[in-house]
């Protein structure tokens, strides 16, 4: 068993684990609740996801790239190409006329 990945950002975890879960790459999510107070430091204990099978670590690896560049790149702001609009990296349809980001 090997770990992925850890962040703070739960929503992160839980889409990279659907991704791996997409290709038949067996993981778990530890450490998901948070110390209570006084316990250890929170980012000591930040969420983790772990591959199962150390066979498929490569190929989890290969996907959890290919997310996390996915995600950020749609974390960056981006102009709509039909009307020009400035959009927030979060939208991927522009509110003003309605098209697709490309």
């Amino acid at each position: 068993m090997k770990m992925l990945h850890t962040t703070q950002n739960k929503v992160e975890l839980y889409v990279l684990k659907s991704k791996l879960d997409e290709n038949s790459i067996e993981s778990i999510i530890k450490n998901e609740e948070p110390p209570l107070a006084g316990e250890i430091p929170p980012a000591v204990a930040w969420p983790e996801l772990w591959v199962l099978d150390d066979s498929q670590f490569g190929e989890a690896k290969k996907i959890y790239e290919q997310e996390i560049s996915r995600l950020q790149s749609h974390q960056a702001k981006w102009t709509c190409s039909q009307c020009g609009e400035h959009l927030e990296g979060q939208f991927d349809i522009c509110w003003k006329c309605g098209a697709s980001r490309s």
